[in-house]
């Protein structure tokens, strides 16, 4: 499994448009290969109606639930069991705008 992390901002049709600035996104991807896991963060981010502004190079493989912090476990769990999971951490304000 694959713990990817991203930058979007809600798109039109997102639910958060005009509500917040944009989010950092963490999906756990449960497949077989990392470019498939790319593709298919950046389309579960596009589903949700956000614009994928960035994929981060890095990326983490999650062997075991065990390897993640016990508040993180049922992010892996629901990955396991539906293929994914997603966690939008939104802000408000860019950085830009608050200096």
């Amino acid at each position: 499994m694959f713990l990817i992390n991203a930058h979007a901002v809600p798109g039109k049709e997102s639910e958060y448009f005009n509500e917040v600035e944009g989010a950092y996104v963490s999906l756990y991807i449960n497949y077989a290969d990392l470019e498939g896991a790319l593709e298919l963060a950046k389309f579960y981010i596009q589903d949700e109606g956000w614009k994928v502004e960035d994929i981060e190079k890095d990326y983490y493989v999650v062997e075991s639930e065990e390897e993640l912090d016990e508040d993180l476990r049922e992010f892996y769990t629901e990955a396991k069991e539906y293929g994914y999971s997603i966690i939008f951490n939104c802000y408000e304000e860019s950085e830009d705008e608050e200096a």
